[in-house]
């Protein structure tokens, strides 16, 4: 099976797409992923200059709006139509809300499942704090309810709302496992979704942790025959990046650090 390393284009100069993107194909990045809002931006324009440069192209939605539920769901539904219209790879989809009820959550994944068959593009749900699988035994409930959903795993996310390594819940990751068709690589801790550096020693076991999560992510996709498997390594910018008092001075590179991540785990991911 081929590991396809995207690029994240969270925390880049969206002025500069253009000469970003060459930067990111000559680090050896397939593609990118990109948050795109139709309401505001021309996504047919960045599409094209994504084809100019050879870089696949994966769009991430967190832009619904609306102030309920069901105002949300018609944004949502609108808003993925015209992405899905773009022919991306896949969309990772920011879905529902932590606050909505169980049912109202359900809509937004049923529908997204519905358009994702109507144009042959997979949707993947990411697992992130703030929408409906924030945390792994919330998520688990949702796939018992609906077993197709596709799931964008990026447990960084649990680990902050656990406050742990989910030492205690991996019967629950390996339930979710099946359903994971993409990865966030990115690696998080008890106290935040992001460690200062995972090349750092006093990082070490959470590194370890998170890479034996994507590898059996990576056995299981590997079992189902698939040709191919995108991986975006996703350190943020802050404040995710932590940064020093008072000068605000970041403590790395975002640059940086996404490219350790994709070469290490172009070595030790199997």
């Amino acid at each position: 099976m081929d590991l396809k390393f995207f690029c994240p284009y969270w925390g880049m100069n969206k002025s500069l797409l253009d000469a970003t993107l060459k930067q990111i194909k000559t680090s050896g990045y397939t593609g990118v992923e990109l948050a795109l809002n139709p309401d505001i931006q021309n996504v047919h324009q960045i599409k094209q200059i994504f084809d100019d440069n050879g870089l696949e192209f994966l769009v991430q939605m967190p832009y619904a709006m609306g102030d309920t539920p069901t105002e949300m769901l018609t944004d949502y539904f609108k808003k993925l139509e015209i992405l899905l219209a773009l022919n991306p790879v896949m969309i990772n989809s920011h879905t529902g809300r932590d606050y909505f009820t169980f049912e109202q959550n359900l809509e937004f994944i049923k529908g997204a499942d519905t358009l994702s068959k109507a144009y042959g593009i997979t949707i993947a749900h990411e697992t992130h704090r703030g929408r409906f699988s924030f945390a792994a035994m919330i998520t688990e409930k949702y796939i018992e309810a609906f077993p197709d959903m596709k799931i964008t795993a990026d447990f960084s996310h649990w680990c902050v709302v656990s406050e742990s390594l989910l030492e205690n819940q991996q019967h629950i990751i390996d339930k979710v496992i099946p359903n994971c068709v993409y990865i966030h690589a990115r690696v998080g801790y008890a106290q935040g979704p992001q460690v200062p550096n995972p090349a750092a020693p006093e990082y070490q076991n959470e590194l370890k942790q998170h890479t034996k999560w994507w590898q059996q992510i990576i056995n299981h996709q590997r079992q189902t025959h698939k040709k191919e498997f995108i991986i975006t390594p996703e350190f943020g910018p802050a404040p995710y990046m932590h940064t020093l008092p008072f000068t605000n001075e970041l403590v790395a590179s975002q640059y940086d650090l996404n490219l350790f991540m994709k070469n290490y785990l172009s070595k030790n991911l199997i």
